[in-house]
C-alpha cells in the first residue's frame, strides 16, 4: 500500500475508537452536569491548570509561574500533581517546602521539576485528586492549590479554571482521541473561565471558539532565562551558545519548539536525539550521545532532572526557561482574575 493509502487506512481505524471514546467523555460529563457524579470541595482557594488537548501547552512551567504569583502576593502555595509516570500509589509528598524529598523516578519528572524550582511551595503528587487535596489540606493549610494538569479532573471542585492552548496546534485536526489530540469536546471550553494561549495570539477556529464561548485569554511565550551545567550547577550567559554545535536532547511532546529555542539563541544544532514525552534515560542512551558529534549536550529542565549523571564525556547543559506575559495584559487581565478569588 502507498503511504497516502496506508493513511486512510489508519484513520478509517481510528475514526470509530474516537466515536467510542467520545461517547465514555461525553456521558461523564453529562453524570456530573446531572448530579450522577459529585464534585468535592476542599476549604481552600483551588486553582486549575489544565489542557484540552494531550501534551506540549506548557502545564508545568505555566504552574511555576502561577505559584511564584501568589506566593508573591503573601500566599501559602501547595502543589497538588498525579505524578504522571511516577511510583507514587499514595499521596506523597515530593517537597515540604524545605527539603525535596523524593527523586524524579518515584515522583515524575514534572513534580520533581517544580519542587526544585519553588522553594518554600509543598509539592505533593496522588492520582487521586481528592485523596490528595485533603491529606495537602492536613498537611500543610495552604490557602492556595495549584492542581497540575486537572482540567479533566471534575471530582474537585475549582475556583479557577485555566485551559492552556498552543496558537499554532489550536484542536489538532478537531478530532478526539486517539485519531486527534482532543481530550474532550471543543465545548468543554465553556468550564474555562480564561484560557493562556502558548506562542501568540490565537487564529482561526481556536479564536473563534474562545470568542463564541466568550472565554478571556492572554497570549504567553517561553523566555530563555539561563543556562547551567546539571552536574556543577555552573551558569553559563545565553551568549556561550553563540556558533557552538550542540547536540538537543528531550522527551517532550513537540521536540522542534526546543530546537527552535535552541537556533534563535545562535546555537548549531549539529544533532538532535528526540525521545517519547516524559521519557526516563537509561546508560545507553547516554552512551547514544557521547558517540554524536558535539561540542555540548543542551536538553530541557524537564529532562536534565533524569539525565544527571548519566553522560561521562560531554557536558551536559539545561535551558532553564520562563513564562512571559506582556506586563499590562497580566496587570489588567490576569492578575485581577486570580486576586478575584480572595
Amino acid at each position: 500500500m502507498r503511504a497516502r493509502e496506508i493513511g486512510q487506512a489508519s484513520h478509517a481505524f481510528l475514526y470509530p475508537l474516537s466515536l467510542l471514546y467520545g461517547l465514555g467523555v461525553r456521558a461523564r460529563l453529562v453524570s456530573y452536569r446531572l448530579g450522577l457524579l459529585r464534585s468535592r470541595s476542599l476549604p481552600v482557594k483551588v486553582v486549575s491548570v489544565g489542557n484540552l488537548t494531550v501534551g506540549g501547552t506548557g502545564k508545568t512551567p505555566v504552574t511555576i509561574f502561577l505559584a511564584e504569583f501568589f506566593k508573591k502576593d503573601g500566599k501559602r502555595v501547595a502543589i497538588l500533581s498525579r505524578g504522571y509516570k511516577g511510583g507514587a500509589r499514595g499521596p506523597s509528598v515530593v517537597s515540604d517546602g524545605f527539603d525535596i524529598l523524593m527523586g524524579p523516578r518515584e515522583a515524575g519528572d514534572e513534580p520533581y521539576l517544580m519542587a526544585s524550582r519553588l522553594p518554600g511551595v509543598p509539592v505533593v503528587v496522588c492520582p487521586d485528586r481528592v485523596r490528595g487535596g485533603e491529606f495537602i489540606m492536613e498537611r500543610f493549610s495552604p490557602n492556595v492549590l495549584l492542581l497540575d494538569d486537572a482540567f479533566q479532573h471534575l471530582r474537585l471542585e475549582r475556583d479557577i479554571n485555566i485551559v492552556l492552548l498552543d496558537s499554532r496546534e489550536g484542536f489538532g485536526n478537531g478530532y478526539m482521541l486517539p485519531r486527534g489530540t482532543l481530550r474532550e469536546p471543543v465545548s468543554a471550553l465553556k468550564r474555562a473561565d480564561f484560557a493562556m494561549i502558548k506562542g501568540g495570539a490565537p487564529v482561526g477556529r481556536t479564536w473563534e471558539t474562545l470568542h463564541e464561548y466568550s472565554i478571556p485569554y492572554i497570549p504567553f511565550a517561553y523566555r530563555a532565562e539561563r543556562l547551567y551545567n546539571i552536574a556543577s550547577g555552573e551558569e553559563l550567559p545565553l551568549a556561550s551558545l553563540l556558533g557552538q554545535k550542540v547536540l538537543a536532547v528531550s522527551g517532550i511532546a513537540r521536540p522542534e519548539s526546543f530546537k527552535e529555542s535552541l537556533a534563535c539563541l545562535g546555537a548549531q544544532v549539529a544533532e538532535s536525539m528526540d525521545f517519547p514525552d516524559h521519557h526516563s534515560y537509561t546508560e545507553a542512551d547516554a552512551r547514544g550521545m557521547e558517540q554524536r558529534r558535539a561540542e555540548m549536550i543542551v536538553t530541557t529542565e524537564k529532562d536534565a532532572v533524569k539525565l544527571k549523571g548519566l553522560v561521562k564525556t560531554l557536558p551536559v547543559f539545561a535551558l532553564k526557561v520562563e513564562v512571559d506575559i506582556d506586563q499590562g495584559l497580566l496587570n489588567s487581565s490576569v492578575a485581577p482574575i486570580l486576586r478575584g478569588v480572595f
